[in-house]
């Protein structure tokens, strides 16, 4: 019993992980398609120059 409760809760973390991960990678997917619409360069790489 104590290791499928470990396992369950390993299954769990790892599902929100990778919730957290796609919500990320969507969220800088939308950035980007709106400095290409915009045609504008995000500010934050100007400070690596």
């Amino acid at each position: 019993n104590k290791v499928a409760m470990v396992h369950k809760q390993a299954e769990e973390k790892r599902a929100i992980v990778e919730a957290k991960k796609g919500e990320e990678i969507l969220k800088a997917e939308e950035i980007a398609a709106k400095h290409r619409a915009t045609g504008t360069i995000p500010k934050t790489l100007l400070g690596c120059f």
